[in-house]
């Protein structure tokens, strides 16, 4: 009898995320606040309600001179969730969700911090403000998706070596492929590489998968509970998509966060909200910045054999919005092609620097990449289309943001470059 509890204690720890039961936090993510030069948020999971964030200056390694954030904690799980997957540990390991907010924040500076959880301290996690003066840089990806795939880690580990001065690593959806399966999610955020930045995302239509295919389909969740649950963003977002629309300044730039759902849910009150409260946001915050960047997970210029729906319903509703208050850069993902426009006035390129939005879906920052769409190669709107699957290429890029211009450079998973282009600096 003995031997036989011992063995469901063990196996009931083989089953737990990382560190639960274990009065661990787990699921650790530093997510931008509305001023990143002066506010981050800490995210994380714990088994304990009795837990807070304990934060210093990098220069401070012993923790001498530490400050506490104590978190708001909402204890959670997916069980009452409709269409969840049952078998996940996020149906069946209530736990709490836990975010603090540390304030007063200097800017252009390093702090460190570990979570604290009835007595005992996590690993210890950094990062940088916002604030830096002059030239700064930010990473952007797009599509990790599938869980253990080997190009992932490996590619953000590179990005971070590339860009190690980075203020901000930012992916345009589809973090993982089921949201409803918690071991996607521990594969993604529960490493020694998916740390030790400041980060901000937009949800994909796979935030909204509830569990693999029953009978021939995946159930779909209503809102993305489990994004939502794992990341807190600033609290500004349009009504019906708090925490996955948002915004926030970093430096000079303003950045945009929409959420795409799913291209079979593309029209209804949830994007009318979303394009009024775009619309509002931007008329109100005219003037504040020099740089407009947005970040969704569909390619509004993307490809049409992928995703007709996106072409038939959400281009029309929003390249207008963009054109009207002149976005600079578009960053979206989706198709698992690799295309980038020419600076498009409205759906049409132009060489007016003070009208040009630039659309660049960057593909894939996993293995899962599509077949070329020849379409886009013979489309008068698109400067460079890459054919991943054929190349074996995955990409993410750097954004170089400097006084007249942003500097974009993509790199594939070896660390080369290809693709390249500025986007001017309009007059605002």
């Amino acid at each position: 009898m003995k031997r036989f509890s011992l063995l469901l204690i063990f196996s009931a720890w083989l089953c737990c995320p990382a560190g639960y039961g274990q009065q661990m936090a787990w699921h650790i993510v530093t997510t931008v606040a509305e001023n990143p030069a002066s506010a981050v948020t800490v995210n994380y999971h714990c088994s304990s309600s009795d837990s807070y964030v304990l934060y210093t200056l990098e220069s401070d390694p012993d923790f001498a001179m530490a400050k506490k954030a104590w978190p708001v904690c909402q204890r959670w799980s997916t069980a009452e969730i409709p269409n969840t997957a049952r078998n996940s540990t996020f149906y069946t390991q209530e736990r709490y969700v836990c975010h603090a907010t540390l304030s007063g924040l200097a800017a252009d500076t390093r702090y460190c911090y570990k979570i604290v959880t009835d007595g005992s301290g996590s690993d210890v996690r950094s990062f940088r403000t916002a604030g830096v003066p002059g030239n700064w840089k930010f990473v952007a990806f797009t599509d990790f998706q599938h869980r253990e795939n080997p190009v992932t880690l490996p590619l953000v580990r590179q990005m971070k070596e590339l860009a190690s001065d980075a203020v901000l690593m930012l992916c345009s959806g589809d973090q993982i492929d089921v949201a409803g399966n918690e071991y996607e999610w521990t594969f993604l955020l529960d490493n020694d590489v998916f740390r030790d930045f400041v980060y901000a995302c937009s949800p994909g239509d796979h935030a909204y998968w509830a569990s693999d295919k029953v009978d021939g389909h995946y159930p779909q969740y209503d809102y993305a509970y489990t994004f939502n649950h794992l990341f807190k963003f600033p609290d500004n977002g349009a009504p019906d998509s708090r925490n996955t629309s948002y915004w926030f300044r970093c430096n000079n730039v303003l950045f945009v966060s929409l959420d795409m759902h799913n291209s079979d849910i593309s029209t209804g009150t949830r994007f009318s909200d979303q394009l009024r409260w775009f619309e509002e946001t931007l008329d109100r915050l005219a003037g504040t910045y020099q740089y407009l960047v947005v970040f969704e997970h569909k390619s509004i210029f993307g490809s049409e054999i992928v995703d007709s729906a996106v072409a038939r319903n959400l281009r029309p509703q929003w390249f207008p919005i963009f054109r009207k208050y002149r976005v600079d850069l578009v960053l979206s993902g989706h198709d698992h092609i690799y295309s980038r426009t020419f600076a498009l006035d409205g759906d049409r390129p132009t060489t007016d620097p003070e009208k040009g939005t630039f659309y660049l879906d960057m593909g894939s920052s996993g293995d899962k990449r599509r077949p070329l769409d020849r379409s886009l190669t013979e489309s008068p709107r698109h400067a460079r289309v890459l054919d991943l699957k054929e190349l074996d290429m995955s990409c993410a890029c750097t954004v170089d943001v400097e006084a007249n211009r942003l500097l974009v450079t993509v790199y594939d998973q070896h660390g080369h470059t290809v693709d390249s282009f500025a986007v001017p600096r309009k007059q605002r």
